[in-house]
C-alpha cells in the first residue's frame, strides 16, 4: 500500500465515494488512503483521522454544536445504531441520537475492525464489529 499524507480533500473524496453505499465501503476507502483510525466528537462532528504512520489530520465540525447527555444509556445506544444501519436515520439524526444516549465521542479503529462508542468517561462504553469489507 503506497502511503499517502493525510488532506481535507482525500479525506472528503473519500466521504464522497463512499456516499450512499454501505459503511464498510468507506472504510475500505480510509485504509486504502492509508488510515488507521478515527475519533468523531459526537457534539460537533469533528473528526481526527490518524494514519498507519501515526500522522494525525484533524477537520472542524461541521454540524451545528448540541450537548450529549451525561446518562449512558445502552439500549438507546444500540437502538440509535441500528435504525442508522438499516437507513432509517440520516447521519446527524444518528450522532443526536447517540448523544442523547449518552456517547460523547466515537473511535473507528480500521485495524481491529471495531467501532467503540463512549460515554462521558472510560466506564461507559460500547463496541461493535465493523462489517467486513
Amino acid at each position: 500500500m503506497e502511503l499517502i499524507e493525510l488532506t481535507d480533500e482525500l479525506i472528503r473524496s473519500a466521504e464522497q465515494r463512499a456516499s450512499g453505499q454501505p459503511f464498510s465501503y468507506f472504510v475500505k476507502n480510509l485504509k486504502a488512503i492509508g488510515v488507521d483510525n478515527y475519533e468523531i466528537k459526537v457534539r460537533n462532528h469533528k473528526r481526527t483521522y490518524t494514519s498507519v504512520t501515526g500522522d494525525k489530520l484533524v477537520i472542524p465540525g461541521d454540524l451545528p454544536e448540541f450537548e450529549c447527555a451525561e446518562t449512558f444509556e445502552l439500549d438507546s445506544v444500540k437502538a440509535a445504531i441500528k435504525r442508522n444501519q438499516e437507513g432509517i436515520t440520516d447521519y446527524p439524526t444518528f450522532l443526536q441520537e447517540i448523544g442523547a444516549a449518552g456517547i460523547h465521542t466515537y473511535v473507528a479503529d480500521l485495524t481491529g475492525m471495531m467501532m467503540i462508542y463512549q460515554g462521558p468517561n472510560s466506564e461507559y462504553e460500547y463496541e461493535e464489529k465493523i462489517p467486513d469489507v
